[in-house]
């Protein structure tokens, strides 16, 4: 019996983004110990939320969708690991407390963003990549942020519609890889599904 995985590829991608969110977690922690048994100035503390927030956290966020090499997005962070290599520096070198904490971090900060490519959906096949980012948004989380403080229930809406194509392509994507999983699907929870919701499972010449 396939797994999860088989059917609906975007189960994957959806983990490996959960799992990207808790490593994120731990490193800023990591980092933010550096930076506090340095005795680093306050002020410091600004380079890694930029650093860590526009820089790493949105790439997670971004997550799966892939970028040019030579785009704004792969830009921006290739600048933005040489900033934190060199915060990372500067923190050390005021009391050099840990350095075995020090060197992880470095290491940490240009060993993740080869993971992150590794694990991007570069094998699929273009239909399948396409269907994948479909249920994700490509906005900067600079702007995510700016739209919301702007007006908040805008940025709600927008999370909303994000969630709502992420289940319709999922729904999809479980239709076209296991029609009896999807028939299945359809006919045991057919009355918590909407209408666009049982759409997306219905495809031509199968009944649900």
């Amino acid at each position: 019996m396939p797994s999860d995985d088989e059917i609906c590829p975007s189960v994957w991608y959806g983990r490996a983004k959960v799992f990207m969110f808790v490593l994120w977690s731990a490193f800023c922690g990591l980092d933010t110990y550096i930076w506090w048994t340095n005795k680093a100035p306050p002020w410091s503390i600004l380079v890694l939320v930029l650093t860590n927030g526009w820089g790493w956290l949105d790439a997670v966020v971004r997550y799966p969708i892939i970028h040019d090499i030579d785009s704004l997005f792969t830009l921006k962070n290739l600048l933005l690991i040489l900033l934190k290599i060199l915060w990372l520096i500067l923190i050390f070198m005021r009391n050099k407390e840990n350095p075995v904490m020090f060197v992880v971090g470095s290491m940490l900060a240009i060993v993740v963003p080869m993971f992150y490519a590794m694990f991007l959906p570069l094998d699929e096949t273009e239909k399948a990549y396409n269907l994948i980012k479909s249920a994700y948004s490509d906005d900067d989380i600079g702007l995510r942020l700016w739209i919301f403080l702007r007006d908040p229930r805008a940025g709600v809406l927008a999370l909303n519609r994000m969630r709502y194509r992420a289940v319709k392509r999922g729904l999809e994507e479980l239709a076209e890889r296991s029609p009896a999983a999807a028939a299945k699907l359809g006919e045991s929870g057919g009355f918590l599904m909407s209408a666009s919701g049982k759409a997306a499972l219905r495809k031509p010449g199968r009944s649900v």
